[in-house]
């Protein structure tokens, strides 16, 4: 009963919002069902596999977008990376203020980050004009809850201005049927979430000319944007 009425939810609220309203929405969920202690310790084995292999060597600059309470920042710290990590729910941003300090942590979303490097805006991420890093990682599952395709190349485009050397690493939860690809999912923890395809993901790095390398999982998949050189 509980996940008709969930699916009913998702159902009603995805006919009446508008993108930009679903991911408003999506992080008030969040901020709402956090809870620290649910919070994984450390990298899962798969992610210290995944950087091992990609990232490069510290102590390289790390942009970490969709930080949650810092779990990854604060890893890769400890392995001597030099890292800045933004998060845009209030309780999580709060926690990784206490993980990593205040001034490796801003409060601020995908949309401060096109904002602040596609468009030169003030936002509340506090980057320089000309700032620029050694990679970016994409917060675990946080790509699919930007809705629109188009913004998500958006999103991409705004890493690969900012790391033009680097890698740029995301995880996605991808579709389990071709039309799931069209589909938003919907939870109540953690409102609305898009299920970008492996043939999405290319056709963005060939926009971006850069080489994709996927590694197809369950649940999650994960990508890594390397520059042609």
């Amino acid at each position: 009963m509980e996940r008709m009425v969930e699916a009913w939810t998702g159902a009603i609220l995805k006919g009446a919002l508008l993108d930009s309203e679903k991911e408003a929405l999506s992080i008030e969920l969040y901020d709402a069902s956090f809870r620290r202690e649910n919070d994984h310790d450390g990298l899962y084995a798969w992610e210290t596999q995944w950087f091992a292999r990609r990232l490069p060597s510290p102590p390289a600059s790390i942009l970490i977008g969709a930080a949650g309470s810092g779990r990854e920042a604060a890893a890769l710290r400890k392995l001597g990376y030099q890292v800045h990590a933004f998060e845009p729910s209030t309780p999580a941003f709060r926690i990784g203020q206490r993980v990593l300090g205040s001034e490796l942590i801003d409060q601020a979303s995908y949309h401060d980050l096109v904002e602040a490097v596609l468009l030169q805006k003030g936002t509340r991420l506090r980057l320089g004009r000309e700032a620029r890093f050694d990679a970016v990682l994409l917060g675990w599952g946080s790509f699919g809850h930007v809705l629109r395709r188009a913004d998500r190349l958006e999103l991409l485009r705004a890493c690969d201005r900012i790391a033009p050397e680097g890698p740029i690493l995301l995880s996605i939860f991808e579709p389990g049927t071709s039309s799931a690809a069209n589909e938003l999912c919907y939870t109540s923890w953690g409102g609305f979430l898009a299920r970008p395809t492996a043939e999405e993901l290319a056709e963005h790095a060939q926009a971006l000319n850069r080489k994709l390398v996927v590694s197809l999982q369950s649940p999650t998949s994960y990508a890594t944007f390397v520059p042609n050189v």
